[in-house]
């Protein structure tokens, strides 16, 4: 009895210890971990999970030489559901900070990794303001002797001002700017009054507040620029350039104003959303890093690519209207609607460019689009998809200063190949009705690519979940072969075979047009890639052809292999083949075959010594690089 009573009476104890210290462990405060170099994706999701509300109001003072370096001051306001530790991106050294304050009152601070990090204690529930003085990194400002541009793509405004710099926390801005006298300045937002002198006797220019945007489409643009003003469809529009030769820029004008109107009113017929940034401008800069950027209200551009020569060429005229095209979709996608995280940049850029060639192509019918297509994705796509390294289109992506590795040919080349297939399965209606229903949900705010999905999948039988699983989810490229059955001269069956050479079980749904080829002229047999065994049924009965081939409309996407009486057909006679779609899409899958060691390379080579000197550029209704015959050939063979 003694025993056990002291048993329990220790057994007490502990019990009453071990509560003690779980209540006091789980009334501790939670450290959190330190912010670390970069934009983690903890960081991000822990950043939008407590901050709501966000404006910046930002000031610049840019002095008259760039060797003095550019002052600026950000306030910056937003709500809390309860104090919360607030950690900014600024990747400068601690020496660019000034003072930081809350209500008017100096805070403790720490900074490390390039984050200014704010302690929960000095926030609140509720409204939160904080200032911070700053000198301004040069890094994203592309300063210039006599004029300077932002570009913060993809996070690049932390080397130019405190923020908090990834894509899913928008933010409206309103922007301050003291230049030198002799400048102009545009922005996101339009002017809010009339410039005035500022104290450091430079010109002081004000913007209004601009619709929600994330850090990377924050931007402004300052110097000795001249400014274009047109009116097209009762709307103001304004182009900044720093060319001095005004027949050039008279030449070009117009042209210029009213691609830009077109493109803008065929989406907002396409989208049926008004656009939504209100002012419009475009400012052209001498060797900018891209061909265009789309910045909400104030789009940048290469200044060669859109002021063209006198002696412009159709394929510049074209490339011309597709970039405007393409940077004016972007205010849709893009920028009304923002990808949640950089993992789904591709989403962006493969909408933009999707729309460009619905709004640019019919302006240009001499052109061959789909010819244009082909030989301008499919061998760069196959280039990568082909490989062990090979990447899936959405990508996994831990840090935002690792996003410049998101970008190459599998988001640029792979992925119009991908949509052009989604509108393709779902039909043209029921596509746009599901884009028209998802810039409306989540208009000026973020979206992933599995809600578009999700959007998509209720507008079609088909099942889009396990066709985004194949098509963006995962790497690599279907196999495809074909067996021919011929009963005398005529064809008694045809079976497409689908395979995945990484053994996943993977199927890839799509549509081909099978070519069938005669003397003189070709048959195309509709298919649409379901299961792994098709058998087509529009082939039989019909006369044996000369040669098959499993893409030659140049539509699907993968490893088409030839039987072998079709390769050593078009390798001896490709040049006969009288459709210029057909025959670019036999240069590729030959191409392709050849890297799979099915015929040897002098088989190839003797096929492009004989057959070239045939190709005409006329015949395939273009006139330059990259998409004649000769230059992709010329490309395939130094990819070898």
């Amino acid at each position: 009895m003694i025993v056990d009573s002291l048993l329990h009476s220790n057994f007490d104890i502990v019990t009453e210890m071990l509560s003690l210290f779980l209540a006091t462990a789980l009334s501790a405060p939670v450290i959190p971990e330190p912010p670390g170099r970069g934009i983690s994706e903890s960081l991000a999701r822990e950043r939008s999970g407590s901050i709501a509300g966000l404006r910046y109001e930002l000031s610049f003072f840019v002095p008259e030489s760039r060797q003095q370096p550019v002052q600026g001051r950000a306030t910056v306001r937003f709500t809390l559901k309860a104090p919360h530790r607030i950690v900014f991106d600024f990747a400068q050294s601690r020496e660019h900070i000034g003072s930081i304050w809350m209500a008017n009152q100096e805070v403790a601070w720490n900074f490390s990794d390039g984050h200014i990090v704010i302690p929960a204690s000095a926030t609140r529930a509720g409204e939160n303001e904080i200032t911070i003085e700053f000198t301004a990194g040069d890094e994203s400002l592309n300063r210039n002797d006599d004029f300077l541009y932002t570009l913060f793509v993809p996070a690049r405004a932390q080397l130019a001002f405190p923020c908090f710099d990834q894509p899913d926390l928008k933010a409206r801005y309103t922007l301050t700017l003291e230049v030198p006298p002799a400048w102009e300045a545009v922005a996101n937002g339009a002017e809010s009054a009339p410039p005035t002198n500022g104290a450091g006797g430079g010109r002081r220019i004000t913007f209004a507040e601009t619709q929600p945007l994330p850090t990377y489409l924050f931007a402004f643009a300052a110097g000795k620029f001249s400014v274009e003003t047109a009116t097209r469809s009762g709307r103001t529009m304004r182009m900044y350039h720093r060319e001095t030769d005004a027949a050039k820029v008279t030449r070009n004008r117009d042209a210029i104003f009213d691609l830009h109107a077109s493109a803008l009113g065929w989406l907002e017929d396409y989208t049926r959303i008004p656009y939504p940034f209100g002012k419009f401008d475009i400012v052209l800069i001498p060797s900018f890093q891209f061909s265009g950027m789309e910045h909400a209200g104030a789009i940048l551009y290469n200044s060669a690519s859109l002021l063209l020569d006198q002696s412009a060429t159709q394929n510049q005229l074209l490339d011309r209207a597709s970039v405007i095209a393409h940077e004016t979709a972007h205010m849709w996608f893009g920028d009304l609607v923002t990808m949640q995280w950089f993992n789904d940049v591709w989403m962006k850029e493969v909408f933009a460019n999707f729309m460009a060639a619905k709004i640019v192509n019919p302006s240009f019918p001499q052109v061959n689009h789909e010819l244009r297509f082909l030989l301008s994705n499919y061998p760069q796509a196959y280039q990568i998809d082909r490989t062990a390294g090979a990447n899936p289109i959405r990508q996994p992506l831990n840090n935002l200063n690792e996003a410049g590795q998101l970008y190459g040919a599998i988001i640029y080349q792979k992925a119009p190949i991908v949509m052009r297939q989604l509108e393709m399965l779902m039909g043209q209606t029921a596509f746009r009705e599901g884009l028209r229903e998802y810039l409306r949900k989540y208009s000026f705010g973020n979206a992933t690519w599995l809600d578009l999905v999700k959007i998509l999948d209720a507008r079609t039988p088909q099942d889009l979940a396990a066709w985004s699983h194949a098509w963006v989810e995962e790497r690599g490229r279907p196999e495809f072969t074909t067996t021919l059955h011929v009963e005398g001269d005529r064809v008694s069956r045809l079976t497409l075979n689908v395979r995945d050479p990484l053994q996943r079980g993977l199927v890839w749904p799509q549509r081909l047009r099978i070519a069938f080829g005669y003397q003189g002229t070709i048959r195309q047999l509709p298919v649409t890639v379901t299961q792994s065994s098709i058998t087509v049924s529009a082939a039989a009965r019909l006369p044996r052809p000369l040669y098959v081939l499993p893409n030659g409309g140049g539509l699907g996407y993968g490893l088409f292999v030839l039987d072998d009486q079709s390769r050593d057909y078009l390798l001896q006679h490709i040049e006969d083949v009288p459709d210029a779609l057909t025959r670019g899409a036999a240069w590729v899958t030959l191409w392709e075959n050849l890297l799979e060691g099915r015929f040897a390379a002098g088989q190839f080579i003797d096929a492009v010594v004989r057959a070239l000197p045939r190709e005409s550029r006329s015949e395939e209704h273009t006139s330059e690089p990259p998409v004649t015959f000769r230059n992709l050939v010329c490309r395939l063979l130094l990819e070898k």
